[in-house]
């Protein structure tokens, strides 16, 4: 059976259609959108701008699916709506002019589901997993290879660069309130974990990678703590060739990845971690697991 999973976030819209079969889940095919909620957002409302864009992205997903032969079309959307007062009538308005009906996922179940995808992914005993979107961050403490604590943090790259007004690469005072409000969010929820390894998924990590091995010559899957935070003061001291490189390697996040960046060694340092490694486990295959266990996809 085929079917779709799509994905609606603060920064992006992603769709990916899966071919499910004999027990095995493969992807087929991806598509991403830019929507940017994050700042369509006044007073914890999603204005009408935003609600369009919104509305015009799921009717092409749905287009293209129709396309690729697929009619099971299962919409869900984080923190980009969960953090509105008008998600009721966002959601009426989104099925009214699409036909799609969306599920608002709770922060802890879209850790859990990248926590599940991870781990079926081959995963790890030990560490600590990270899901930076644009609008929040998830984070799973796994020891032992268990699930001991979920949280989800309610910032992400496109919702500091929103908040603190942040042209493309931090300034000096807009990396302080970033490494504050990481360290606030660490203490509020006592998250200090001991562990050595951050395992970081996500676009925002992708992006992370992608610049730090084509800009300073790095590991597109692994690096300490203190060679991303060497590598983010390159990208600070050659802004022109850096946002160019963000421009062609990451274009649907170019103005937001650097300080996705500076927030995710903020968080590895307010955690105690050390070493940075990029996983490719995904919320999305986490939700179409979760369709399948659930008898939703047989």
């Amino acid at each position: 059976m085929r079917f779709a999973v799509i994905d609606i976030g603060s920064n992006t819209a992603k769709a990916e259609i899966y071919k499910y079969k004999d027990g095995s889940l493969e992807l087929k095919k991806k598509y991403i959108e830019k929507d940017m909620t994050a700042d369509h957002k006044d007073g914890g409302v999603l204005d009408g701008e935003g609600i369009d864009i919104l509305v015009n992205i799921m009717n092409r997903f749905r287009a293209v699916c129709h396309e690729n032969g697929v009619y099971r079309i299962f919409p869900y959307a984080t923190q980009s709506l969960r953090g509105i007062s008008n998600a009721d009538e966002v959601l009426e308005k989104i099925k009214k002019r699409t036909g799609l009906e969306v599920e608002i996922i709770s922060g802890k179940m879209e850790a859990q589901l990248c926590f599940e995808a991870f781990q079926s992914d081959g995963g790890t005993d030990h560490g600590v997993l990270s899901d930076m979107g644009g609008g929040s961050t998830e984070l799973n403490f796994i020891k032992n290879g268990n699930l001991v604590k979920s949280v989800s943090l309610p910032f992400g790259s496109r919702s500091v660069c929103h908040d603190f007004k942040i042209d493309i690469i931090p300034d000096t005072e807009q990396e302080k309130r970033i490494a504050e409000l990481a360290d606030a969010y660490i203490k509020e929820f006592d998250l200090s974990s001991g562990m050595k390894q951050l395992y970081a998924c996500g676009g925002t990590s992708s992006g992370m990678f992608k610049l730090y091995s084509r800009l300073r010559g790095g590991s597109r899957s692994e690096a300490e703590l203190t060679q991303l935070t060497d590598f983010y003061n390159l990208c600070k001291a050659d802004k022109e060739k850096a946002i160019a490189a963000a421009k062609e390697l990451t274009p649907e996040r170019y103005d937001t990845v650097f300080a996705g960046i500076y927030a995710h060694i903020c968080i590895c340092s307010a955690l105690g971690c050390t070493v940075v490694k990029h996983c490719k486990s995904t919320c999305r295959k986490g939700y179409a697991a979760a369709l399948i266990r659930n008898g939703y996809v047989k």
